[in-house]
């Protein structure tokens, strides 16, 4: 197989392991997301080396480079790159597919037409209109997930951050959550010494594991402080659903954490449940933290 993508992309991406090595491998994978990315929007006439180079640069620097790019939002990422490079048919589809649904799903957070519409545009300025020397901020979308959820988010922290800075109330926080709580002894602080890596590994791939749904629902409530009442009436259930959602979420994470880490450690179950534990009695803390880290990176 002649190579002709994968040296174009390695010349632009790294990883921790070093710069990334041309292979057939690595042509193929390329070759599928680029032919996935122009089916997705065949309108969109981007030059093959300007995303190659969009998408190397946002390669996440500890995994594995093919890895990373089995898992990438290959179509997504053709949109958001061709709209930060200022491509009118893009821009065009962009609003289109996507900006035309922030106002359903911000109309579920807050009824007032007009401030809707303001967050909207206010949202589409930032995103789309470059500041002088600057890149605009479409492009720090990543690929790690669906363009929509990321805009989603985008837009909710906007319209929190205006409900704050009009309100002497100060942030809103994530509503008291009724958790089992467990208090390491010595035994256990040793096992998370010992193991803490790994159980910080396994809690990694459990909340990478859950449904769009869950995650959205879970960055929705402990990053963007709405409550469960909010969250009801955005997703049009009672606000029932909504906790009993909240709890199989963090009992999902729970239970794939535990499953995972058995995998990884040859340890006693009870060994593996005492280390699970001991993330159970942090877990909202756990979650929240992870979260925000996963958000900040796109």
């Amino acid at each position: 197989m002649a190579l002709e993508l994968a040296p174009l992309f390695a010349a632009q991406a790294t990883t921790k392991d070093g710069p990334v090595v041309p292979s057939p491998e690595l042509e193929a994978l390329l070759g599928r997301l680029l032919d996935e990315a122009r089916a997705a929007w065949p309108g969109i006439a981007l030059p093959v080396p300007a995303f190659l180079a969009h998408l190397a640069e946002r390669l996440p620097q500890d995994v594995e480079a093919t890895a990373a790019l089995a898992t990438v939002h290959a179509s997504d990422l053709y949109l958001a790159c061709a709209c930060a490079a200022g491509d009118v048919q893009a821009v065009a589809l962009f609003e289109d597919r996507f900006m035309a649904s922030v106002a359903r799903f911000l109309v579920g957070i807050d009824d007032r037409p007009v401030e809707v519409d303001e967050v909207k545009q206010m949202l589409r300025m930032r995103l789309l209109v470059a500041e002088p020397g600057q890149a605009p901020h479409i492009a720090e979308y990543a690929g790690r997930g669906p363009l929509g959820a990321w805009l989603r988010r985008a837009a909710v922290r906007l319209l929190l951050a205006r409900r704050r800075a009009r309100s002497s109330e100060g942030p809103l926080v994530p509503e008291a959550v009724s958790l089992p709580s467990a208090v390491p002894d010595p035994e256990l602080l040793y096992l998370k010494v010992r193991y803490g890596p790994d159980l910080d590994a396994a809690f990694r791939e459990a909340l990478g594991a859950l449904s769009e749904r869950e995650r959205t629902l879970l960055q929705l409530y402990f990053v963007n402080g709405l409550t469960a009442d909010t969250l009801a009436a955005m997703y049009r259930v009672a606000e029932s659903t909504v906790r009993r959602w909240l709890a199989e979420s963090r009992a999902h994470i729970v239970d794939e954490t535990r499953r995972r880490l058995a995998i990884r450690l040859d340890i006693s179950d009870a060994d593996c449940q005492s280390l699970v534990a001991v993330l159970q009695s942090q877990l909202d803390l756990s979650v929240l933290k992870l979260l925000k880290e996963n958000d900040e990176k796109g």
